[in-house]
């Protein structure tokens, strides 16, 4: 295994963190391994649980995480109902979406709260696979498919290079105590329906199938951080008093097409859901010459004059 001096290069000196913490392995060994260097690193911890209330016995849980955090003098637990969040996500409708979106609401509000430098979380190598594929299946382009990054804004993943099995041999080797999570077998999720279906077939083809996807992600990745270099130099060029030159951009490649406008789009900090209809409909507009501005969303449109384009909110 990789060992807590390995892990803790990627955790910041003198800084304030926030874990995730479920009670189960991932977040119970997160969890050990942090307090393990918190006075080496001069760490505060704040361990998080939400309780989804999706369980009649998820009170339960609460009350485990409680007691077990005790345990550590670097650690302070909180935990929250997601009834008491006064927070509804807009999500497709899966039961996996919505939960991750309420963790996230949570985890920000006691980042804001606790003025948290990082929010740190238990992900590790089967999870990145397991990413990789729920991407992969939707469709996702280089972007999605470089799945999870070690440091990711306020997120920090330090154990993304560590398998599953490596944490469950560690926590047996020292008989540290976790929850399952009865949800974690349930195949109404799709991650689960890798985990439990997918995977095994793979394995079962090559022996070095998670190596070499892990191989592959840092090359999605690599990959993507310099499609953003290109993206914002060519923004650099492109622009105008106006906006974005018309003219140079419609001879760019309908990547880098999408990904200035994109990037247009996140800088006006406009939420919206991106797709190959959504750029289709901006282009064709941008190419027409019969109209000056069109409307995309309720509070979003895209203007042009003969020369430039830039989008407004309102």
């Amino acid at each position: 295994m990789t060992t807590f001096l390995n892990l803790a290069q990627n955790i910041p000196h003198n800084s304030t963190l926030l874990i995730g913490f479920s009670g189960g392995p991932d977040s119970v060994f997160l969890l050990h391994f942090l307090n393990d260097i918190a006075q080496s690193h001069n760490l505060k911890i704040i361990a998080a649980h939400l309780d989804h209330q999706w369980r009649q016995n998820s009170c339960q849980d609460v009350a485990w995480c409680s007691n077990f955090c005790q345990q550590y003098n670097n650690v302070t637990f909180i935990s929250k109902v997601a009834s008491e969040l006064n927070f509804t996500p807009k999500t497709n409708g899966s039961k996996e979406e919505t939960g991750r979106k309420l963790r996230r609401h949570f985890f920000m509000e006691c980042a804001k709260d606790f003025k948290a430098d990082h929010i740190v979380l238990g992900h590790h190598q089967d999870d990145q696979i397991e990413t990789f594929f729920i991407r992969l299946s939707r469709g996702s382009s280089v972007t999605g498919l470089a799945s999870m990054r070690m440091k990711d804004g306020l997120y920090l993943r330090p154990l993304l290079h560590i398998t599953k099995q490596e944490i469950l041999d560690f926590l047996e080797l020292h008989q540290i105590p976790f929850l399952i999570d009865p949800t974690n077998t349930d195949t109404v999720f799709l991650r689960n329906r890798i985990r439990k279906n997918l995977v095994p077939i793979l394995d079962s083809v090559d022996s070095r199938i998670h190596k070499n996807i892990i191989s592959c992600i840092d090359h999605m990745q690599k990959t993507e951080d310099f499609l953003k270099q290109v993206t914002k130099q060519t923004i650099k060029e492109l622009s105008t008093d106006f906006g974005i030159d018309l003219a140079r951009f419609l001879k760019e490649h309908e990547i880098l097409q999408q990904r200035i406008i994109l990037s247009m789009l996140i800088s006006s900090s406009q939420p919206c859901t991106p797709s190959k209809a959504f750029f289709g409909e901006i282009i064709r507009f941008l190419r027409s010459v019969k109209h000056n501005e069109h409307q995309l969303l309720e509070t979003l449109k895209i203007i042009k004059n003969k020369n430039s384009f830039s989008f407004k909110t309102f």
